[in-house]
């Protein structure tokens, strides 16, 4: 970070003029200010732009403010908000590693909304609008002109005199924010959304076009009081939530520990035919659930059945290993079950464990959800 001996504004360090008041900024290097060098800022929380990628900003709906900027005009997909590509993703494996997150501070109330950038002209690069100087080449930056209000008239009776025009107020909807995290847990970007459904999937353009785990359009969001309901728009791959102690597990559950996929069935009672006969089968000691594994949605390799008071899962010990999985710790979760239902708890593990999120449901603001690879924290705009 550099601070501007003029004004005593922060600055990158990759900065060579400061943005505050365009004077020179001490120990900015030459090779800083070359064109097509890339410039991060950063303002109230969330990643403007990061490297070369347009920066993108999309109407009401939803909206992604990219962490990447290109220093020449770029085609801008409407319908296709982009956010910076994560680093170091393999896209081999069905889960990111994340530890404990590093969250930005939110924006203050105050703080004003995000607004599209406008291009340098004399070096072309693409500044926030609300600077006064480029950060490459120091050229004082022309402020956007603000678009005019314009007021609708009000129909009047032709032998009533005419009234006066009334502005059109847009009543505001019901906002929320989903902040994209990279594997160290660093903020990656941000999608903003407004009311909804809002659909969501690799049809949004990077970095989500490069993620095989979701669909085209894998799921729609839609703003509550509460948080963010979640629609799936396929069956194919879902969405996950990340657990905080334990949850409640039904029948016909799927859940994610490591690199892992597993399902949870119940396991009632033999029930007796209507004639008085009773089904073949294996002796029941007295198990009421059944793990399986699933090396795809539907088709598992293995099932172990619960019995007892607990079933563990873990990497080293529990009742289902996994010893070459290193996403899974030596404890990860278990599921118990009692009088009032049946419950999968998280045991402390360093990467969480997930549970597929039926459709339809509200996802509590402050939540860690996973889709395909691509991993958000939800917030309260």
């Amino acid at each position: 970070m550099i601070i501007c001996s003029n004004c005593s504004k922060e600055n990158q360090d990759h900065y060579k003029f400061c943005l505050g008041c365009g004077a020179r900024l001490a120990g900015a290097s030459a090779a800083q200010g070359a064109p097509g060098a890339a410039t991060p800022v950063r303002t109230g929380g969330t990643v403007v732009a990061d490297a070369a990628r347009p920066a993108v900003s999309v109407p009401r709906g939803g909206t992604v403010v990219a962490s990447e900027t290109n220093t020449g005009p770029t085609p801008v997909r409407p319908s296709a908000p982009q956010i910076p590509p994560l680093v170091g993703v393999d896209p081999t494996r069905a889960a990111p590693m994340v530890g404990a997150p590093i969250l930005a501070a939110p924006t203050p109330p105050s703080a004003a909304p995000t607004q599209p950038s406008s291009a340098c002209s004399s070096c072309g690069m693409v500044n926030p609008v609300g600077f006064l100087f480029c950060g490459r080449c120091g050229n004082r930056l022309i402020p956007a002109a603000s678009a005019p209000v314009v007021a609708a008239p009000v129909p009047v009776v032709a032998s009533a005199p005419a009234a006066a025009p009334i502005p059109v107020v847009k009543k505001p909807g019901l906002r929320a924010s989903m902040h994209l995290l990279r594997e160290d847990g660093s903020e990656g970007g941000t999608l903003h959304l407004e009311d909804g459904p809002i659909p969501f999937g690799r049809d949004y353009g990077a970095p989500f076009d490069a993620d095989l785990y979701l669909n085209p359009r894998h799921c729609a969001f839609t703003v509550a009081v509460d948080g963010v309901r979640v629609d799936d728009l396929t069956a194919t791959n879902g969405v996950y939530r990340k657990i905080e102690g334990s949850i409640e597990l039904q029948h016909g559950d799927t859940f994610r520990v490591g690199q892992e996929l597993l399902y949870y069935e119940d396991l009632p009672e033999p029930e007796v035919l209507p004639d008085g006969t009773e089904r073949m089968g294996s002796p029941n000691p007295g198990y009421w659930g059944r793990v399986s594994v699933l090396v795809e949605i539907g088709r598992a390799c293995e099932a172990m059945p619960v019995v007892g008071a607990e079933f563990t899962v873990g990497r080293e010990r529990g009742d289902l290993t996994f010893p070459t999985d290193g996403y899974v710790s030596s404890s990860h979760c278990r599921i118990v079950g009692d009088d009032s239902g049946v419950y999968l708890e998280d045991r402390g593990s360093s990467n969480g464990t997930y549970l597929r999120v039926r459709s339809g449901t509200v996802v509590p603001f402050g939540s860690l959800v996973l889709i395909g690879q691509q991993l958000f924290h939800v917030r309260q705009a």
